[in-house]
């Protein structure tokens, strides 16, 4: 809590301070900043009896009481701070006047205390509020109410909100000229010279307050920039944080853990792995989660996981996510009194550090991409206890379900595997001879014959679409979420109550005419990043609608996934392969629901050009290019486009089958195995269809040779 203590020689109003109150404001005051809180306590003791109903004196109390039980009272010191200042659901009454500094500092002790204890919402929703008086506060807490908002906005994913925040502080603090934050010297009596001696004295004063600024405004700045840097690696930039990196080295910035960290996460983000894992490994410095909140054995071990899963080594990045998992637990233990709640009998700054949760979906991600679906579902299921409002984690758990109903389809254009299911048995002997065809070359029932409820975690297509149900609702609840806070305008010179003339509507229109704030290239790297956040969230959205038609499809509920495979298809700019996939969907819907000539237009060639499988994300200094994506993950089947139209053209047979044009259908399968090659395979399903047309025209010395030819043993 970097605002803790106030002095209380302010006055309230037009209360009159007295003397003796003054003395023990200033000693209460000395005491705590010696860190002597008995002491401070005492003076506050005796201040409280003269001063009753002073909200100051209450909360500098409630802190340095806090500070007293080693910040462990958490939920005794929040318990106090809102019976002085109010609960954070009440932070909007009208009552309320948080341009009043000291209700401000209790405010931001509110947030701290809410952001350590992982309520991210509610301190956000206070930040928000207090950032509307940022300019008539004090200085050094105006940075910290800027610094935890920014810090909130990243936690939270509002990377847009976070960027915009740190060019407008940028701006505001950071550009500000030096002589306006150096008080004057006193003006001296008409008549009356300035003695050489007294002029040298001034000078030196003030030139070491500037010195003390200028530090001041250096770490500051430094923060910023590693800020920024964070967000802009969050938004898949490396370039823009290259820029933002080699301005931290020119500052002088320190050689510690975390910035050895952020260099490797951009080299990590630039394809460089090695350089990554070698920055990883010369990090010295020893974080102890007692001392610092942190381990830095948990990050490291987490880092080489990601760096390990990218480079395409997804069991050796589960290796490591256990690891992490491992000195996660060992830290938690360090800190953690038996038989006691952690909130009152631990440190504040240790209360937020659990990374369980998020290592256990790292893990998952790791063992589902390693084709260990079932581990992966159950290490979701335990991430969903905090994670249950992230739409990529219920997706998770429905790809887990559809791996251990399909793990993949590539098996189905490996012919020489999959002709032996072609037929069921042979009866007779002799002319007597019948080869029984087999009815459906999928075995897996759509249905579980046993009485299991789909609301209990497991890996089931029934399951599976519950947990898409939720990846679409909660995704609908967060594209909204990206709320905008209020910018104070500049000053009015003119004003001399100090006020601000106005707010500024929205936090993304900082480059609006009239109002242009620091450089104007930072507004088109705004607009840049708002498209990075568009196009992540539209992946997103893209993911879940196809898998939420394909597992309504399998699960025979055809209306559904052809409202879901019409949502994927309207989608602007929808990669090729989940164009591919939508009118694949789509088409047989339709002719399950007997609407042939509406499945056929699904099914033209014309809709497939490409078999991108994402919406690339824009590059920021260069908006006709895209940022290449790093991770080396299995591929998407089919690979090549031939493959891919020869699907359609498969399907678009099966249209005309179904219609009864039986020769169409027939031509276009011809076409279809003529195009069979090294670059373009076709499934087992065609030559099935191959048999089912025959034997429809009457053609069964035909169908015996299909059948003699593709499993000569029969």
């Amino acid at each position: 809590m970097t605002q803790p203590m106030e002095s209380s020689t302010k006055e309230a109003g037009a209360v009159v301070i007295t003397e003796q109150e003054r003395d023990l404001a200033q000693s209460a005051l000395a005491e705590f900043q010696k860190r002597s809180y008995g002491s401070c306590l005492t003076y506050l003791n005796k201040l409280e009896t003269l001063r009753p109903k002073d909200l100051k004196v209450m909360h500098n109390k409630v802190i340095v009481e806090y500070y007293k039980n080693d910040l462990k009272k958490t939920e005794l010191a929040g318990k106090s701070l809102n019976a002085i200042c109010g609960a954070p659901t009440t932070v909007d009454s009208p009552s309320d006047s948080p341009d009043d500094v000291e209700k401000c500092v209790m405010r931001f002790n509110q947030a701290v205390l809410l952001y350590h204890t992982r309520q991210d919402e509610l301190s956000l929703q206070i930040l928000t509020r207090l950032f509307t008086f940022v300019e008539p506060m004090e200085e050094n807490l105006a940075w910290n109410v800027c610094l935890l908002l920014i810090e909130l906005h990243i936690v939270t994913n509002r990377l847009d909100a976070a960027l915009s925040l740190i060019n407008y502080v940028e701006s505001q603090f950071i550009c500000s000229t030096d002589s306006s934050k150096l008080t004057s010297s006193p003006s001296t009596p008409s008549g009356e010279k300035d003695g050489p001696s007294k002029n040298i004295v001034i000078k030196e004063l003030k030139e070491r307050k500037k010195d003390s600024i200028d530090s001041t405004n250096d770490l500051f700045r430094i923060k910023l920039l590693k800020y920024k840097a964070r967000v802009y690696l969050l938004l898949q930039q490396p370039k823009l944080c290259r820029k933002e990196w080699k301005l931290l080295v020119s500052l002088g910035t320190p050689v510690n853990i975390s910035t050895m960290f952020l260099k490797a996460h951009l080299e990590y983000m630039r394809g460089n792995f090695k350089k990554s894992l070698k920055l990883l490994n010369s990090a010295s410095d020893n974080l102890e989660y007692k001392i610092c909140g942190e381990s830095a054995a948990v990050l490291y071990y987490n880092n080489v996981a990601c760096i390990n899963y990218a480079n395409g080594k997804p069991n050796l990045a589960a290796f490591y996510f256990q690891k992490a998992l491992e000195e996660n637990k060992k830290a938690m233990e360090s800190v953690r009194v038996r038989d006691a709640d952690p909130i009152s009998s631990q440190a504040l700054f240790t209360l937020g550090g659990d990374r369980h949760y998020e290592l256990m979906f790292g893990l998952g991600v790791s063992l589902l991409q390693a084709g260990q679906a079932t581990k992966a579902f159950d290490c979701f299921t335990e991430a969903a206890q905090r994670l249950h409002n992230s739409p990529t984690l219920w997706l998770k758990l429905a790809e887990c379900c559809i791996y251990c109903h399909k793990p993949s389809n590539e098996i189905d254009f490996d012919i020489p595997k999959r002709r032996e299911d072609m037929v069921q048995k042979v009866v007779g002997c002799g002319v007597h001879r019948k080869i029984i065809l087999a009815s459906a070359l999928n075995k897996d029932p759509r249905y579980h014959a046993e009485n299991l409820s789909y609301a209990i975690p497991q890996p089931t297509l029934q399951f599976g679409m519950l947990c898409l149900k939720n990846a679409l609702f909660t995704l609908r609840e967060e594209e909204p979420s990206a709320r905008t806070i209020n910018i104070p305008s500049q000053l009015n010179s003119s004003a001399s109550s100090g006020v601000t003339t106005g707010l500024q509507p929205s936090i993304a229109s900082l480059a609006s005419p009239g109002h242009i704030l620091g450089n104007p290239p930072a507004a088109s790297v705004n607009r840049v990043t708002s498209e990075v956040t568009a196009v992540e969230s539209s992946n997103l959205k893209i993911a879940i609608l196809g898998a939420s038609a394909y597992v309504s499809l399998c699960l025979g509920d055809y209306i559904a996934a052809l409202e879901h495979s019409k949502s994927l298809l309207a989608i602007e700019k929808i990669p090729g392969a989940y164009r591919m996939l939508g009118n694949l969907y789509a088409a047989e819907c339709l002719i399950l629901m007997d609407k042939i000539n509406e499945a056929i237009d699904h099914l033209r060639l014309q809709n497939l050009e490409e078999l991108d499988t994402c919406i690339p994300v824009p590059d920021a200094l260069d908006p006709d290019k895209t940022v290449e994506s790093i991770v080396n993950t299995k591929k998407w089947f089919p690979t090549s486009l031939v493959t891919a139209k020869a699907i359609l053209r498969y399907n678009l047979a099966v249209a005309y089958a179904t219609r009864g044009e039986l020769d169409k259908s027939s031509e276009i399968l011809k076409q279809v195995w003529v195009s069979k090659g090294p670059d373009c395979d076709v499934p087992i399903h065609v030559i099935m269809l191959a048999l089912y047309i025959e034997l429809q025209k009457g053609h069964v010395d035909i169908a015996r040779s299909i059948v003699k030819l593709h499993c000569p043993q029969y």
